[in-house]
């Protein structure tokens, strides 16, 4: 490696990893957000919070590569920039292209990593984030007893409590018990001015010991129509409420792998032609599935498909039996006629939208699993789009740090995400090819890297507002010299 190449590589690799940390963290934060109502409150342990903010932030990394690359390019030949070192560099005999190598192949590298990470890392991260998060919805609250209103989180039990110890004890007072167990409304009750409140088992079973209380119990003598009020006074009694529910339960990963983000790049082409077949399969059964509706028009098929004609005609005899046309049709006649068919009619009409919603959500489904297939290959790829715009703008600009370089990535960023979402909507109604859809956003980012690598080489003054200033100055001149000449 040459001493040019170790500048730039110097260059690039320190904002790359400085960028990508900020991104990333900044892309994982936005993620975040849209699930925090599902994570507080559910008493999870910090290793649970640990592997799932760890699986997202693999899912995220893919996303955070293209900008990291763009807002590095950026910063490296920017500050190369703005220190002269391009301008020294391009006077000993170095051209920009010859720059842009080093960096050029980091970035073809990183496309490299970022498609083998979304074809077998993101998948598998994307199966064990959405399968936990899915377990941790699931997960009930975890107990909060608060004073003086009822808690109804323990199943067929219903508790309220008028104060607790201030010292942060297990004491409670004033306990109310409503058991809901024998599903006859509120007919049982416990009452019990103190006592105290503990778990036991690893957080398995909730105790609750009552002193000096009693029992209210409303029943119905067997053999007899009618209620009596049973009460009975106890001095100590003990109360053990299962607490397994609140825990975690362990979903099996395989119920989410039919979902498309947790498959790879041929399981996505396999599950796209699958669903390609049975749409096939649906679109030709339906001509068959329309004939019951009919009632002459497949005489004749039939019998060219029997071999024995006098069958095939006693069939037609019978088949032409479901209705016969008499020598003089009256108006009830015709009404019954006009009746069936209309009937018939919107039986057809019917079918035929339900077949063909179903042959268009396979069409859709297999054109949203191509889509994700070439999304992928796609994203990859911009990683090396993005440097060909980075790398040439930065030089242009030469204007290093976190500024100009981070608006002017956020908004390419925004631009390939944009025409990404517009043409993913697309593909999925049918408008656009999936194919070209996956690509357009990329093609865009390609447009722009070369105009900038053109004007770049050109060393054009595009980002110069004094060069805009001066245009507009000599401009103005010209037209009061053409204003004088013609008066």
């Amino acid at each position: 490696m040459k001493k040019v190449d170790k500048l730039v590589s110097k260059a690039f690799f320190a904002p790359f990893l400085l960028t990508f940390s900020i991104v990333l963290f900044i892309l994982f934060i936005v993620f975040i957000s849209k699930y925090f109502e599902d994570l507080v409150g559910k008493g999870l342990s910090w290793g649970v919070y640990a592997r799932l903010f760890a699986y997202f932030l693999l899912v995220l990394t893919p996303q955070a590569l293209p900008l990291s690359v763009l807002l590095s390019s950026l910063m490296a030949f920017g500050n190369l920039g703005e220190h002269f070192e391009i301008t020294a560099l391009k006077s000993s005999g170095i051209s920009l292209p010859r720059l842009l190598v080093p960096v050029g192949i980091y970035a073809f590298i990183i496309s490299c990593l970022a498609l083998l990470f979304n074809n077998y890392i993101v998948p598998e991260a994307n199966l064990k984030a959405f399968s936990l998060m899915y377990d941790v919805r699931q997960k009930k609250p975890t107990m909060d007893l608060k004073e003086g209103g009822f808690y109804n989180g323990l199943p067929n039990y219903s508790i309220r409590i008028e104060q607790k110890d201030k010292d942060g004890g297990t004491g409670i007072y004033g306990l109310m018990i409503y058991d809901h167990s024998a599903n006859r409304g509120n007919v049982d009750v416990i009452l019990s001015d103190t006592g105290k409140m503990y778990t036991m088992m690893n957080d398995s079973y909730l105790v609750i010991e009552m002193k000096k209380g009693y029992r209210i119990s409303e029943r119905s003598p067997i053999g007899q129509n009618r209620q009596e009020f049973v009460r009975d006074n106890f001095q100590q009694a003990k109360f053990v409420f299962d607490m397994s529910h609140f825990g975690l339960q362990q979903t099996p990963e395989e119920l989410f792998k039919g979902n498309k983000v947790m498959k790879d790049i041929p399981q996505l082409a396999e599950s796209a032609d699958s669903l390609d077949r049975d749409a096939a399969k649906l679109a030709k059964q339906n001509a068959e599935m329309f004939k019951p509706y009919h009632d002459f028009q497949y005489s004749a098929e039939r019998a060219l498909l029997t071999k024995n004609r006098k069958d095939s005609l006693l069939q037609d005899q019978k088949f032409y039996q479901t209705f016969q046309f008499k020598d003089s049709m009256t108006t009830q006649d015709w009404n019954a006629l006009y009746e069936r068919a209309l009937m018939k009619v919107g039986n057809i009409q019917t079918y035929a939208k339900g077949s063909f919603d179903q042959v268009e959500g396979s069409l859709k489904e297999a054109r949203n699993f191509r889509f994700e297939m070439w999304t992928r290959v796609a994203l990859a790829v911009s990683c090396f789009m993005m440097f060909l715009i980075g790398a040439p703008l930065g030089s242009i600009i030469k204007k290093g740090g976190l500024g100009v370089p981070t608006l002017i990535s956020v908004a390419f960023f925004l631009l390939y995400y944009s025409v990404s979402l517009t043409c993913m909507r697309y593909a999925q109604e049918g408008i656009m090819d999936v194919f070209v859809a996956a690509w357009v956003a990329n093609l865009v980012l390609l447009v722009f890297g070369l105009v900038f690598l053109w004007q770049a080489r050109n060393d054009s003054r595009l980002f110069d507002i004094d060069a805009y200033v001066v245009f507009f100055e000599r401009w103005k001149e010209k037209w009061k010299n053409r204003k004088t000449k013609t008066v």
